[in-house]
């Protein structure tokens, strides 16, 4: 579960404008000018701009492994996560606050029920045997859910959504990227075109693939793309009738 937190800002593009505007002495009293300049500043790729605007989430319902991943991304965060120290995980619930792939038969299901109760069980055991808790919780598993409070400047989670809805990204980061953009994209128009143009899959930025291992989705590489453009102009050109054969035209310029 995704929380927007208050503190969040509604209106990122006017901020952007307006901060952009300052430094180019030009009016800022305008909130359809400023979110004009903003949005030619982004997709000139002059990405400092996008840096003002900070979003605060609590996120809640993950896995502690899935949260580990969200740490990679150290530039433009912080975050503050709920301490095994202090926070008493023996009454956890095994069936509904552990994360459970999608990928596992009910044959599989069965067994990795049984290990985290297994687990569970151990730690409860410790801890009433008079084993401190921050002890007691070295045998807490990856899989359990955990809470952290999360903030991000707009740059930093433009770049997160481009890594983590790659389609290569592991399953559950990407499920907790869609919802956290699908939580930003009602906060306002704003946000909503943040959403549908900036928080995308890198290869949507890009125009191509850039891993080693594509999923097929865009062109894979620069050369892939120029190939792409070629082979649809001149197919374009074919259905209008200016030129009759576009695979051999296509033949000849790649001989």
């Amino acid at each position: 579960m995704i929380e927007i937190l208050p503190w969040t800002e509604k209106n990122p593009l006017n901020m952007i404008g307006f901060c952009a505007g300052v430094c180019w002495n030009s009016p800022v009293d305008n909130m359809e000018k400023n979110i004009k300049r903003a949005k030619e500043c982004i997709m000139s790729g002059h990405g400092r701009v996008a840096e003002y605007p900070d979003i605060y989430m609590v996120i809640n319902g993950y896995s502690a492994r899935c949260i580990r991943e969200l740490y990679t991304h150290i530039i433009g965060t912080t975050r503050l996560q709920s301490s095994t120290r202090y926070v008493n995980a023996k009454n956890m619930d095994v069936e509904n606050e552990f994360y459970y792939p999608e990928t596992l038969s009910e044959e599989n299901k069965e067994i990795y029920k049984k290990t985290i109760s297994e687990i569970m069980n151990a730690y409860a055991k410790l801890e009433d045997s008079g084993l401190p808790k921050e002890d007691a919780a070295n045998l807490l598993p990856l899989g359990m859910h955990s809470k952290i409070v999360f903030k991000i400047n707009l740059r930093a989670l433009i770049h997160f959504a481009n890594m983590r809805l790659c389609s290569r990204s592991y399953r559950e980061i990407r499920t907790l990227t869609k919802e956290i953009k699908n939580s930003l994209y009602s906060l306002s128009d704003e946000w909503a075109w943040i959403c549908d143009n900036l928080l995308v899959p890198k290869c949507f930025a890009l125009g191509y693939c850039d891993e080693a291992k594509s999923c097929g989705l865009k062109p894979a590489g620069l050369k892939g793309l120029k190939e792409k453009a070629l082979n649809d102009f001149a197919k374009d050109l074919e259905s209008k009738g200016l030129i009759t054969n576009a695979e051999e035209i296509l033949k000849n310029y790649n001989g």
